[in-house]
Order: structure tokens, then sequence, then C-alpha cells
């Protein structure tokens, strides 16, 4: 039992530094927990495979305690993770509509979910299915089995390999835990929709011999439909005063899939019974202008449908989860320790009727106008409205060993099991083979039968197999002025096997209002890694770090780090690093079979052509296939860190860091976007070549001709530079004690491509890309009562951006940015009381003044998951906690 107590001591340490209280006095109060022991006793932190006294160390790590989840008023794991100010930009929330809508993500510093690690318990999770086996849903994870996460703030692939480039996410569970506790809490918003329920046991017992803890962990987040908001409500109104109402230029919620035809001489005309139908079928919307968003050129009119008077924007989550942690010490030299985590995750979606082209109108069929036949853009309404259905089952298990020999060495195996498996169904959609049966034998398309001949349900399975393996040995040897030379040395191995089903119909592209194909791959990696921790001096200490892995599909990748940290004197500690990174492609970025995607792009060539100014040339769908690419390679990264801790005054905790973070050989999509803006330069032809397959036409008015052929590779640049800087001080008075704890990172520079491969430019300040993110926290304790007080503030970001064509000369294009809304900024309020007998009762409100979404100078929404808690607007909640 030697390093049981410390173990908790540990865990006061990390959640006390998470609070405020200066990181090197906690340090050093765990320090002298045990200094009874022959050798003071080290504890493990994010970052380092080697075991330390202190917690602040060479890189920088933000901790948030359980405490923290209640205080803020956290919903999730999503929720708390994705209010961090690293958490810059990019995360992902359940969306209805979109095949990820049971997902949610985080992006340290914006560089996306499948550039930062999530750990538990220090060990790799298991991607999802349905992110490509790349990124870890978070709604997966259960919020009530969680003692607190460690952030760290620094590159650290040559630690844990692949993806640890903009950052590390170790969420640590319970265990040790004595006794129960029953959680129950309710909140409700004030608009419609999003209410919560959560709902939670926890129970352990502990003793010398060891220990186990259960946690079961229940939670509701209920849907938003667009009709409930009025910004995505259905709406138009003529907003250039022509006396004419242009679809997506002047509406919002509405589409030109409604029964609208194409026109032989050119443009878009709507069905001559579109009057009928507006008169007589809900959410048709009339004859309303095809405006400039279409493309191409000549104009024309389309009948309209209000999607969004249907469809859900926000979909549901409903989560029950299961954690059981124990250890057990076999001998006083050797422990056994295990995890087994279940969850079970529901997710709920509406979307409007299927938006599907109608192939072969007839001449003589009573919506077309013309007397040839022709295509439609159809709203399918007798199928009825589309429902998605998801269920994610995930399965973590762990079983290890370690153990301890000789003065200094300490060991570890321990196998690691992951099986995620992700269902999906979509009821409604439309079958084309049944719709050429309807026309082969001339079945009313609106009878009954017609119908259900059309009615198609999708399907779509989607597994993916972890199997990890890790062993490693910590030890001293050698000495040095400072002390004993610490290494660890170890070895993982891994296996992966991902499998993406989709309906044999769909794959077949025979369903009208759904995409997606097929994917299967298989992975296996072994790696090796060593660590080295030299105590130069007493004040300093640097480390070195190099890992080795080698893919069985791609190749084999080196990382190396250097880290060193200096304590002038007790108060002060600088700190630096160094290291490289690198993120393995995923296997359906590899493997994927080619999948159909309406993707939204500015056709600047068309607006070229049209004499349309680059500032006023508006958004539009294109017809899409996104290849994969089984040619990839790693990308390749560098991060610099260099910071500053200071605890010199009684109860103050300064933290500043400065970060450089540049991605090479990034592995990202030759958009539709990227290919017109190469278009418009001139250089298409060029991007072509280089990436077979690739392909973007034209027809003869200019508009695009057909698919557009985009395809995965490396060559794409991101950059990411900034400060972080946190504060932390607790005031002690005679009515009560109080804590501030404010945090912020700001990016100097958020830098990526143009288009594909060609200049880049700093993007920070742009559209959905705010320079910073902070956070600030005031909590008051008196006696059995306690206030806490956050805020969270986002920088304003452009309202409009453009590319700035100005010369002609690609290697000069830039995007320039217009217009700016405000800085956001939200309060979360949550009070509570804990009786002598009864529990903790518990009142506060999320978005306690109501701030809306942000909206543009038109009004329009700005969709952005920054701002999701306008969304959801405000919201009380209540709770109830009772231990045992």
């Amino acid at each position: 039992m030697k390093n049981m107590t410390f173990r908790k001591s540990l865990t006061a340490a990390a959640v006390a530094a998470s609070l405020g209280f200066p990181a090197l006095a906690v340090a050093q109060d765990a320090q002298t927990d045990v200094t009874a022991q022959k050798e003071v006793e080290r504890i493990q932190v994010t970052g380092s495979r080697i075991k330390r006294v202190d917690i602040e160390g060479s890189s920088p790590i933000e901790v948030i305690s359980s405490e923290d989840f209640e205080e803020q008023g956290r919903v999730s794991v999503a929720d708390v993770l994705r209010n961090v100010t690293s958490n810059s930009f990019g995360s992902f929330v359940p969306s209805s509509g979109s095949s990820q809508q049971s997902q949610s993500t985080v992006s340290l510093l914006g560089a996306g979910s499948d550039r930062t690690l999530i750990l538990l318990d220090g060990k790799r999770m298991a991607g999802s299915p349905t992110l490509g086996g790349s990124s870890v849903n978070l709604s997966s994870i259960p919020m009530a089995a969680i003692e607190r996460i460690e952030i760290l703030k620094d590159g650290a692939s040559a630690i844990y390999g692949s993806d640890a480039i903009a950052g590390v996410i170790n969420i640590i569970l319970k265990e040790d835990y004595e006794g129960a506790s029953f959680s129950v809490q309710f909140g409700r918003p004030e608009a419609e929709g999003a209410d919560t329920k959560q709902l939670s046991f926890t129970a352990g017992i502990s003793s010398e011999k060891g220990s186990i803890t259960f946690v079961y962990d229940h939670q509701e987040r209920g849907e938003i439909y667009d009709r409930d908001r009025d910004y995505t409500a259905p709406s138009m109104e003529d907003i250039n005063g022509d006396g004419l109402i242009s679809i997506y230029d002047e509406t919002v919620g509405i589409s030109y899939y409604g029964a609208t035809l194409e026109n032989p001489d050119g443009g878009f005309a709507a069905s001559a019974l579109c009057d009928d139908l507006t008169a007589n079928v809900d959410g048709f919307m009339g004859v309303l202008d095809q405006g400039s968003l279409l493309g191409g050129v000549g104009g024309g009119e389309v009948c309209a449908f209000a999607f969004s008077g249907v469809s859900a924007n926000q979909a549901s989550t409903n989560r029950d989860s299961v954690m059981t942690n124990a250890t057990y010490m076999i001998n006083d030299d050797l422990e056994l320790f295990a995890r087994g985590m279940f969850s079970r995750n529901d997710s709920f979606g509406r979307y409007a009727p299927p938006a599907a082209p109608y192939p072969g109108i007839a001449a003589d069929d009573p919506h077309n106008p013309f007397d040839v036949e022709t295509d439609g853009y159809w709203r399918w309404t007798d199928i009825g409205a589309r429902d998605g259905e998801v269920t994610d089952y995930q399965q973590d298990y762990m079983v290890g060993l370690r153990g301890y020999f000789g003065e200094s060495a300490e060991w570890e195996v321990a196998y690691h099991k992951a099986r995620l498996d992700y269902r999906q169904a979509g009821r409604y959609y439309l079958s084309y083979a049944g719709l050429a049966y309807n026309n082969l034998y001339e079945i009313p398309l609106g009878s009954e039968e017609g119908v259900n001949n059309m009615r198609a349900t999708t399907y779509t399975e989607q597994q993916n197999d972890f199997d990890h393996y890790s062993m490693g040995i910590g030890f001293s040897f050698g000495s040095l002025a400072g002390g004993q030379i610490q290494h660890y040395v170890g070895g993982e191995y891994f296996e992966q096997t991902f499998d993406s089903k989709y309906d044999a119909q769909s794959e077949a592209d025979l369903i009208g209002g759904s995409a997606g194909n097929s994917a299967a791959g298989y992975r296996d990696t072994t790696a090796a890694f060593y660590e080295i921790s030299l105590p130069i001096l007493d004040n300093l200490n640097v480390s070195a770090a190099y890992r080795y892995d080698d893919y069985s599909d791609f190749g084999s990748n080196g990382t190396p780090s250097i880290k060193a940290e200096y304590r002038p004197m007790d108060d002060l500690l600088l700190r630096a690093s160094w290291s490289e990174g690198f993120r393995a492609p995923s296997l359906s970025e590899l493997l994927a079979a080619t999948a159909f995607s309406a993707t939204e792009a500015v056709d600047y060539v068309a607006c070229r052509e049209q004499d349309i100014a680059p500032s006023d040339c508006k958004t539009r769908q294109f017809d899409n296939l996104q290849e994969s690419n089984d040619e990839l390679g790693p990308e390749e990264s560098t991060y610099i860190n260099a910071g500053v801790v200071y605890s010199g005054i009684d109860n103050l905790s300064i933290k500043l860091d400065y970060f450089d973070l540049e991605v090479d050989e990034v592995i990202s999509a030759i958009t539709v976007q990227s290919l017109i803006n190469a278009e418009y330069g001139g250089v298409l032809d060029q991007i072509e070549a280089q990436y077979p397959g690739v392909n973007l036409d034209r027809a003869a008015d200019g508009s695009v001709d057909g698919d557009v052929i985009t395809r995965t590779a490396n060559g794409a640049f991101l950059s990411r530079k900034g400060i972080d800087f946190e504060l932390g001080y607790v005031m002690e008075t005679d009515f009560g004690q109080f804590r501030f704890n404010s945090s912020t990172t700001y990016l100097t520079e958020s830098g990526g491509d143009v288009y594909f491969g060609g200049p880049t430019q700093d993007f920070a300040g742009g559209p959905g890309t705010p320079e910073w993110r902070s956070q600030f926290v005031v909590n008051y304790a008196f006696s059995d009562f306690t206030v806490s007080w956050t805020t969270d503030a986002i920088a304003n970001t452009a309202e409009d951006s453009y590319l700035d064509i100005a010369d002609g000369n690609p290697d000069n294009f830039r995007y320039k940015f217009e217009n700016h809304n405000g800085t956001y900024v939200t309060h979360n309020l949550n009070v509570s009381y804990m009786t002598d007998s009864y529990g903790k009762f518990t009142l506060g409100a999320r978005n306690l003044f109501d701030k809306g979404v942000v909206k543009d100078d038109a009004g329009l929404w700005v969709d952005d998951t920054l701002y999701n808690a306008g969304h959801v607007g405000r919201e009380i909640y209540a709770g109830y906690t009772i231990n045992f």
C-alpha cells in the first residue's frame, strides 16, 4: 500500500491547483505528506511518463475538477471542454440533419479534433467510427465518473504518438471512492426545447488491500426545432426592395427544392402547379425569384419549400453509462488494476421531407410547363418528414499490473480494449427504385401504393475495434548535481479495425435525400519510446523524449522533444519546450469509398462572368463527389512553448505561456472552394495535374457542369501562435472565502491556405475564428453556502469574408474580412447549500442574461458552435445531492 496514500494526496493537489491555489505551494504540500518515506514519492502528470514531485513543470497543464463542472453549470463532458479557452474554435455539437448528429468533439487551438489527443486515465481513447475513427466522441463519456480533467497545452507525440499535435486532454476517472452518493438535476430553457435531465449514483469501498468504485450516470438533452427560434423559423423579405424575393438571398429556412424544374433555355422554372401546392400542402411557399445563389447565367423562378418548419436544428441526446474502477494489492510490491465502462447514447434528429432530384419529368406531366422532358428539384412531401435515429454503444475495458522492485524501479503492463458500435436508421427517404417502379407501371405517385413504393429506410452500421497493449518501466540510473537521473522506457502495440457499412440502396445511389458509402480497413502500430529527466542543478531540470511508431499501412515516424524548467527562486518557474509531432492518416481518409455531398462554396468565377463583385458573391451548393486517398502520408508538426509561473505572493498564482505550432503536409480535402479559387487564379490545371482525379468542369454558360470531384491529400498548411494566461487568487475574509480564476487564450496567428497548396494567410479574427477566448470564475464560500459565477467571453469576429483578387495573381490572393460581430459574453450562476443531514441543494442559471445568438447585418443567424449558449437560451436548473 505504499502508493495508495500518495495517490489521494495527488488528487487533492490537482484539484487545489485547478481552483487557483499556487501550484508550487500545492506541490510542496503534497510532498510534505510523504516526507516520512525514505525518498519523496513522485506523481504522474499528463505529458510525461516520468513521475515528478511538482505538478507544474516544463509544459503548461490546466486542471479542471469535478467540482468545477458543477460550479460552472456544465451539462456534460463535451460542454466542459467546449468552454475551455484553449478550445478556440471548430468543435462539434450534436446537430440534427447531419450524419454526425450524436457526436461532440473538442478542438484545441482550433487545430481540429483529430489533432487533439484524448486519453482516459492516461490511455488513448478509441476514435468514433462516425468520425472516421480519428476523433473521440465526447458524448460517450459519463460525467459522474470523472475525478478531474488535465489539459496539456503542448505537443506530445514524443510521449503518446499520433494526434497529440495541438495538445492532450487526459480524463481521470474516480477511484479509491468510499461511501455512496446520489445526485439528480433538471434544467429547462425559457425557449422551447433542449430540456436537460441528469441522474447519477456513485458508490465505493476502499481498504488497505485495494478499492472498487462504481458509477451510474444518466443524461438527457432534448432537441431544438427550427420553428421554435425566430432566426431559424421560415421567413422571407424583400430586402433590396426590387419587388422580388430571391431564394436564399432573402429567405431563411426555405429551399428551392420544392417543385422546381430546369428550364431547357437556362435557369429554373417553377412548377405549373406551384400555386396549388402552396394553397394545399404545408410548407410550400409559392413562386420566388431564382436569385444569384443558384449560379450560372440567366434567371428564372423556383417553387420554394420551407424546410425549417419541420426540421430540428439540434439533435437530442439520451445517454446511460456504467463505470467500475478497481485496484487490488496482491502483495506489497504488486498491484492489480482494472476498469470497465459501458455507455449507450441515443440521439434523435428530424429533417424535412426528402429533398432530391426528380429526373425525367415528362413533357405531358402537369408540373411541366415545357414541351420537352426535363429534370426537377423536388420536395417529396407525401413520403413524410425524415427521422434520424442513432444509437451509439461504447465498451471500454482495461486490466493491468504495476509493480516495484529495487530502490527506484516501477513497472506497468496493461491491456486496453475498446469497441465502438454505432448504428443509424433513417426513416422516410426517397427510393429511386420505387419511383422507377411507379413510373414503369403507371402507379400514381400520390396514391397510397405509390407513396409506399417510394418510402425507404436507410441503415448504417459503424464499428471501431481497438486493442492496445502497453508496457513500460521507470527507474533511476546515474546522478547529476540536482539529483538522480530518471529514465522511462516502454513500448506499445495497437490494433484498429474500422468498418462502416451502408445499406445497399444508399451505396448504389438509389436513395434520395441521403448519401454515404461503406469503408473498411485494418492497421496495427508498434511503438517504442524513451524519456529521460536530467536534474542538471537543484533548480534546473532538462528532459528529452523520443518515440518511434511503425504503422502497417503507411510507414513509420519518429518524434523527439526537449523540455527545460528552471527555478531561480522557489516561487518562480521558467519553462520552455520544443517538440515534433505527427498525425497518421485515419483509415477512412485512406480507404473510404467515394461519397456524395452537397457542398457549399462561393463561385467567384461565375460571379466574374456576371460582373458581380467578389464582396457580393454569395454561397451556393455544389454536387460534390469526395474521394479518399490510399497514398496519404503523415502530417508533421513542431510545437514551441515558453512560459513563466509565479506564486511569490500569498494565495496568488500567475501563469503566462507563449506557444507556436506549425503543421506541414496537412491532410486536408482539396475542397470545392479551393478548386474555384485556384481556377480564378488560372492554376486549376496545375492542381488537377498534381492530384489526379480532382476535377471541376464548366458548361458553356459558365455554370459548374456535373459533379465536382475532390479528394484528400497531403500539402496544406496550418499554424497557431499566441499566448495563454492564467491567474488564480484566494482571498480569506471574516465573512467567507473568495476564489478568483481567470484564463485567456489569445491567438496572434491562425494560419491556413487560401486554396490548397497556395498562399497562406492569418485567419484570426475572421468569421468563426476569434482571436481570443476568456473565462472568469468567482467563487464565494461561507459555512455551508456557496455561490459561483462563471463568465465566458469570445472575441469579436468578422461577419463577412471574400477573396481579395484585385490583381488576379494567385500568389497574392487573400481573404478580406469586413464588418464585425461584437464580443460574445455569457454568464452562468450556481448557488448551493449543504445541510447537515439532508444533502446539498443547488439552484442555478446557464446563460443567466439570456444572451442571444449572433446575427449578421441582415439579421440572419450566424450558425457557429461557438455561440451555442445563445441557441439554447437562458436555462434554469435545480439539483440535489446526498452522500451516504
